[in-house]
């Protein structure tokens, strides 16, 4: 009998805990209050594909914390040197990223795994107790785990200053919709450095991978000095910092310089020109209205090619290069009327594609001046070809990379955006160009997704500031990660909060640098008051 006692005894002992653990599991693994829930994910652009918020205990992101970073197993099974080195070099860069964005150094493992997300740029994040565990192929991944968790983290508020910060426990998985992902930024004389910087770094943390840049009259050429607003151009130090921390932050910047139409470095609604308002000596290498580039001159080839070959180099030799060609006028010179000017266009994209391919460059070009707008199939579209342009783009290389821009939100409920797959289907890389309407980013979004084309680049150009911003960036950066039409994107003040941890980053210290726009009160609206 006392036997039996001393059996019975620790079976329900062992019953009970089982009972209290099974409890506790459950317990452990409810889901937050749907309140925190809605308040948590707000904070999130791109908003992940798959996100479960557990109400367990708080992950502190602190020194305590183990940071185990997860990365794809190589086919050999032999550790080298080689294979040490890039451990160590994840390590320190997610040491330097953690301590720039939460103020402290975690305990930091890196290892290889069979099991991490297999997608290219694709990251897993699990948080729980004191570890927080990232996977992901290869480091890309693991910087946009890191966008992620630092947008859902909270600091603590118990007290004047932040002393760490925590998130719930969580379990995420994401991965991106498009391959391309591109921001296309406009430098202007009247851009500052900082606002460059700025968008730059909120692209690469709204996971944006590509960054065009196009300068109106204000890249430095040392060759034809001439070239440009000589007291509004950019430092080249400047635009070296640029492809600098662009390879920090995972995003290839791509420069852009017009070919044919807009050669006049300056929007056409002022009147003004980079080049002959000061230097008229120039007018041969132009139409006479300055707009379009003299392609007849046979001098206008060789400048352009010194200042896009210099622009190529101080660029760190990218990938692509974008070539502009939209919006051109025909044109009205009399040797350039003369000439087979059909001819002579397409000899001078062949031209520019040839010397860029020999240097293992793709080129960019936007696509209206290929498709006329008195072709009733692109009745609605932008579309600025003639007799001399359109058509030409079933004679042109395929690895040309076609930008389509469609500004509105579309002409039909259903809109399908055919210039787009117009180019598709002839074998051309597209990429589709958004501006700022909303419910046409996310029209367009969708034609990406249906028509298989190959991502997009969401253009700014002079609204780079206040609420258009905040439109383009948020909107923009949902759509080309998951396309999720129904994600309008994040709340302004959310917004807000992104810029203020850019500029942290930056550690601006001018009042102008600060928000989305330089002044709170535009110059031309402040009266004399009482100080």
């Amino acid at each position: 009998m006392l036997l039996k006692n001393s059996m019975i005894l620790p079976m329900i002992l062992g019953m009970f805990i089982v009972f209290v653990l099974s409890i506790t599991m459950v317990i452990a693994t409810e889901p937050l209050p749907i309140n925190e829930q809605n308040a948590l994910i707000k904070r999130l652009l791109p908003k992940p594909k798959s996100i479960q918020l557990t109400n367990g205990s708080e992950v502190i992101l602190d020194k305590t914390l183990t940071l185990q970073i997860e990365l794809a197993s190589k086919n050999n099974t032999e550790t080298n040197a080689e294979d040490n080195a890039e451990d160590n070099n994840v390590k320190n860069s997610a040491a330097v990223i953690f301590k720039q964005y939460f103020g402290t150094e975690p305990i930091i493992s890196v290892s290889k795994k069979d099991n991490v997300p297999k997608e290219k740029e694709a990251y897993r994040i699990r948080a729980t107790g004191k570890t927080l565990t990232l996977s992901a192929v290869d480091f890309t991944g693991i910087r946009y785990a890191f966008s992620t968790i630092r947008q859902l983290a909270e600091t603590n508020h118990d007290g004047e200053r932040v002393t760490a910060y925590w998130l719930p426990e969580l379990a995420i998985e994401d991965a991106p919709a498009m391959a391309f992902r591109g921001l296309h930024l406009c430098w202007f004389p009247e851009t500052r450095f900082a606002r460059i910087e700025q968008a730059l770094r909120l692209a690469a943390y709204y996971k944006f991978n590509y960054v065009v840049i196009e300068f109106w009259g204000t890249f430095p050429f040392a060759q034809h000095s001439e070239f440009g607003w000589q007291e509004f151009k950019a430092q080249p130090e400047n635009i070296k910092r640029l492809v600098h921390l662009s390879k920090e932050l995972g995003v290839t910047i791509i420069p852009q310089f017009n070919i044919f139409g807009h050669a006049s470095g300056a929007r056409d609604g002022t009147l003004k020109h980079s080049i002959l308002d000061f230097c008229p000596e120039f007018q041969p290498l132009f139409e006479p209205d300055g707009w379009v580039w003299c392609l007849s001159n046979p001098a206008t080839r060789q400048v352009l090619t010194d200042l896009v070959l210099e622009m190529y180099e101080m660029f760190d030799k990218p990938p692509y290069f974008h070539i502009g060609c939209d919006e051109a006028d025909p044109p009205e010179s009399r040797r350039s009327l003369r000439a087979d000017y059909r001819t002579l266009f397409k000899d001078h994209l062949l031209y520019f594609h040839k010397l860029f391919s020999e240097r293992n460059c793709r080129v960019m070009m936007w696509h209206d001046m290929l498709v006329s707008r008195s072709d009733a199939r692109w009745k609605g579209y932008a579309a600025f070809g003639n007799q001399d342009t359109a058509g030409l783009a079933e004679e042109l290389p395929k690895d040309i990379v076609i930008c389509d821009w469609q500004y509105g939100s579309g002409k039909e409920k259903e809109e399908t955006w055919e210039t787009m797959r117009y180019f598709k289907k002839l074998g051309f890389t597209v990429l589709a160009c958004p501006w700022e309407n909303a419910k046409g980013m996310r029209s367009i979004g969708k034609t990406v997704t249906d028509a298989q084309l190959d991502g997009m680049l969401c253009t700014t150009w002079h609204h780079l500031n206040k609420a258009t911003m905040h439109v383009i960036f948020s909107v923009g950066g949902q759509v080309t990660w998951c396309t999720s039409p129904d994600y309008p994107g994040v709340w302004r003040r959310v917004f807000g909060t992104h810029l203020r941890q850019i500029g942290w980053d930056m550690r601006i210290r001018d009042y102008r640098d600060t928000g989305h726009t330089d002044l709170q009160v535009p110059p031309e609206t402040i009266q004399d008051v009482p100080r």
